[in-house]
Order: structure tokens, then sequence, then C-alpha cells
């Protein structure tokens, strides 16, 4: 056996152990970088475990039919398996390892050079996937300017639009223009006094895409950020199911269901954060 492989058993082990919890994802994640920087086939073998592990499942999928030998029927076999996983989850969901400052704030430079406004109660906007990216870029219907990063989630509006780029939905010039709102101003959480801080939240931060009507939660006096989709797995990963699970709104069974929601399932969590204290709260719906 050799140790790339002996080493991803023990970490194995570790993740199931501690039911993904975050420092054994951490050390998957660590793990995962210093593979892609090897070469060798027996390091590549093991990277497409720890890529299935993680379930970074195109990524599994891609490396595979790479290194695999066809000729052998478990090969094929397990191919077969992961393409599906590949085509319908590609990486979308991936266990999430819990981001240090500095990779927050790499994150916010990156999107700073594209050219990414900041918006407060919605930090990672491109990390929820409700902004989407073109190659060749498409027109926004509220500037006519053309954008390579445009808006695809919920615009509560009489005219139907198809593309807004960021800038316009931060100035607030695309709710004005067709008179709209990101989220529905009834559906928030009460607590929050300033009229200012609902315009910013209705007319100024892009909004995120739920089963049903999407909530959004609120804390300290304000409304929460959110941070995107999550289920049970996930919230273990980042360390905060104890956290979530620590709030009046949900009773025993509802908690229940938060810790065994899926991601992409039909009970779906959606993860908010407070700006004032970082109190981690959720909103849940089914399909």
């Amino acid at each position: 056996m050799n140790e790339h492989l002996k080493k991803y058993i023990e970490l194995q082990k570790q993740f199931h152990a501690t039911k993904n919890e975050p420092e054994s994802v951490r050390a998957l994640y660590a793990f995962k970088e210093e593979l892609e920087q090897i070469k060798d086939k027996q390091a590549q073998e093991v990277l497409v475990d720890v890529y299935d592990l993680l379930d970074f499942k195109k990524s599994a999928y891609d490396l595979l039919s790479q290194i695999g030998d066809r000729s052998d029927r478990k090969t094929l076999k397990r191919l077969s398996v992961m393409k599906e996983y590949a085509e319908h989850w590609g990486n979308g969901y991936a266990i999430p390892k819990l981001k240090t400052k500095e990779e927050k704030q790499k994150d916010q430079e990156r999107w700073a050079q594209l050219g990414l406004p900041s918006f407060r109660y919605h930090p990672d906007p491109l990390d929820t996937g409700i902004f989407e990216q073109s190659g060749e870029g498409v027109v926004c219907d509220c500037c006519g300017k053309t954008t390579r990063i445009y808006y695809r989630g919920p615009f509560f509006s009489v005219e139907e639009i198809n593309y807004l780029c960021p800038e316009c939905i931060a100035n607030g010039k695309a709710a004005k223009k067709f008179d709209g709102e990101f989220q529905d101003e009834y559906s928030v959480d009460d607590g929050v006094d300033d009229p200012d801080k609902l315009d910013e939240l209705i007319h100024r931060t892009p909004g995120y895409s739920g089963w049903q009507q999407e909530y959004w939660r609120a804390h300290c006096g304000d409304f929460c950020a959110f941070l995107g989709y999550v289920g049970g797995r996930e919230l273990r990963a980042l360390g905060m199911l104890e956290d979530v699970m620590d709030d009046p709104m949900w009773d025993d069974e509802q908690r229940k269901m938060i810790e065994e929601s899926v991601n992409g399932g039909s009970l779906q969590c959606y993860l908010f954060e407070c700006l004032h204290c970082g109190k981690h709260l959720v909103w849940m719906d089914v399909d």
C-alpha cells in the first residue's frame, strides 16, 4: 500500500468518525491540494477518491476518465456510476470548507478585479451562484451595457427581465426603472426598524432562489447576510450546526428536519449570518 493511500484511509476514518466536522474537512482539503501538485499515477488515483469523498463529483469523474484503465471492468462500472452524478451534480454540492480570513480577503480582491460591487446582505454572490459569468457577455436590460457577470435570481417586477448587471442592482437603478424588488418586503424577519435597511435589502441586494417564497432572516436589529445553500452535512462541516439549532424559531421536530436536511434535496436550508454578533441562522422550505 502506497503512502498516499495510507494517508487517505486515515483521513477517511477521521472524516466519518467525526461526522465531517470542520477539522476533518480541512484536513481532507489540505490533502486534496497536496495531491493536486503530484502528477504520478498513484497520487492521482487517490485524488479521485478524495474528490469523490468531498463530493467534487465532476472532478472525480473527469480525473478517473483520464487515468483509469478502461479495460478493467471495475473502472468502467465506477465511471458509469460517477458519470450520472457528474452530469447532475457537477461540483455544486461539494462539502464546504470554512474559509479563513485570508481566503475571504482573496475572494473580495478577485471580485473587485471583476468589477463586482460589494453587497452587505449578500457578500458572496458568485459563490452562491446568484450571479453567473458569460464569456461573450450579455446586454443588461437596465443600462443597455454589455456585462460578463449577470444576475440569475428572483426579481419581482411586472416586466419580464432577462439580464441585470451587478452595478444596476447595487445602485438601485434596476429596481427603480422596473418598479421591482429582489426580496418580498413582507417575507422578512421582524425587528428591523430602520426603513433604509429594508430599502437596501429589497432594492439594492441580489436575492437568492428558494424552493418556495424566499425569506430573509434578521438579528441584532438588522438583516443578516445570506451565505448560501446548505443541508445538515454542510452545517456540520462549517461547524455551525449547533449554532443554527439554538434558535427559538424552530421546535424540536423542525430542528431534527434541519439536521437531516440534504443540500439540493426536497427540504432545503438557506444559511444566514448576523452582521453584528456573527450568529448563524437558517431558513428552510420544501419543494
